[in-house]
């Protein structure tokens, strides 16, 4: 496959751009052809990875590890999903090869049509050619800056070059990585049947994913920033055709290159953030599959099973307050009700413990008797509590 190749001056970039796509889409579609070749080694691994897969799966029947009708469905499922990526081209082609590479350009399209941004009818590339002619020109016309012959060539030539890194760098970047991950779609199939290395197979699938929302956000970085460059550039461009001064053009250019080249490499960010997803993007929404949503106490952020455990009461305790309120409360209802309980002497407490019937009498002749209160106090919180009781 011939790639056009790329010349100086006018043009370089529209053929830089056409020399990458060309070479990314090489690399994709003649990679995976050398790797699912079956003479190939790649192929050969597979075949192993597979007679090991069946034979490990034998095994397990063979000792009693009976297999449920779910797992059978999903060991099936990976097998003709190894197959079909590692040895299909008209299959991998249809989803995956085509989806990545022509894939973004027609969403683009779509939404840059929707937008009235520049480049939605196909011509992306020529008219960022035109803005790095326009820019050559205003370098060579200079800002009109008096003493100074060849214009501020430092800022101009500069924002030329920020416009340049920030267009064939992302675009670079997304494309070739793209057919690195379809070219090595054989050699990674095979990770899908084991649980030890099936991450490396979600990590490729990611990457692809995080190459095709890349290249979306890229050509609609480029297409703002084309609606942005092409007016101004005319303006101008036409002060300097009538000899007049632009003396904040070179500042203003370099700013609006530099700004869109950070944009441009921080959209791929954004994709591979997305891509990838790390299951820390939002706490929030990190909820784990085991947990019960019903065990959360009311008016608390935390499940209840990461509450400490509550104690069980003791028994016992309770049931002697209880009876000792219950003893407490009679004696109370006793007082109001004018049987007031007597100090039994040691002489009665005698008889009575040889009776069964002990009686409580009030001692007059204790000490400190003669200065005992005579009435009873009885408080309107301690009579609530008794009826309550």
């Amino acid at each position: 496959m011939a790639c056009p190749s790329v010349s100086t001056g006018k043009g370089f970039l529209a053929g830089a751009l056409q020399h990458i796509d060309c070479q990314a889409q090489a690399i994709g579609q003649y990679g995976y052809g050398a790797l699912a070749d079956p003479a190939s080694m790649v192929s050969l691994a597979l075949t192993g990875l597979l007679t090991v897969f069946v034979a490990i799966y034998g095994l397990r029947l063979t000792y009693g590890h009976a297999s449920a009708g779910r797992d059978l469905i999903g060991d099936i499922v990976r097998v003709a999903i190894v197959l079909t990526l590692a040895t299909s081209w008209p299959a991998w082609r249809v989803i995956g090869y085509d989806v990545v590479i022509h894939g973004p350009q027609e969403i683009t399209d779509v939404i840059s049509h929707a937008a009235r941004l520049p480049g939605s009818s196909g011509d992306l590339s020529s008219r960022l050619q035109r803005v790095d002619d326009a820019m050559a020109a205003l370098n060579e016309k200079g800002a009109g800056r008096p003493g100074v012959a060849n214009g501020d060539w430092f800022q101009l030539g500069f924002a030329r070059v920020a416009f340049l890194m920030g267009t064939l760098g992302p675009l670079g970047l997304v494309r070739f990585a793209a057919g690195f991950l379809l070219a090595i779609a054989p050699l990674v199939a095979g990770t899908l049947l084991f649980g030890v290395t099936r991450s490396v197979f979600a990590g490729w699938a990611k990457g692809l994913a995080s190459t095709f929302l890349a290249a979306v956000a890229l050509s609609l970085v480029l297409s703002a920033e084309l609606a942005m460059l092409e007016p101004w550039l005319r303006e101008v461009i036409r002060l300097r055709i009538a000899n007049e001064q632009t003396l904040n053009a070179p500042i203003e250019v370099l700013i609006m290159t530099l700004a869109f080249a950070l944009i441009a490499f921080g959209m791929i960010v954004l994709a591979a953030r997305i891509g990838f997803h790390a299951p820390t993007w939002i706490p929030a929404l990190a909820v784990r599959a085991g947990d019960d949503r019903a065990a959360v106490p009311a008016g608390q952020g935390q499940p209840a099973a990461s509450a400490p455990p509550v104690q069980q009461p003791d028994r016992t305790r309770d049931l002697a307050a209880s009876v000792g309120n219950s003893i407490r409360r009679q004696e109370r209802i006793s007082q109001r009700a004018g049987h007031a309980p007597r100090i039994v002497s040691p002489a009665e407490a005698g008889v009575g413990a040889s009776s069964g019937r002990a009686e409580l009498a009030l001692a007059s002749d204790a000490l400190g008797s003669s200065f005992r209160r005579t009435s009873l106090r009885v408080s309107s919180a301690g009579a609530r509590r008794d009826i309550a009781g």
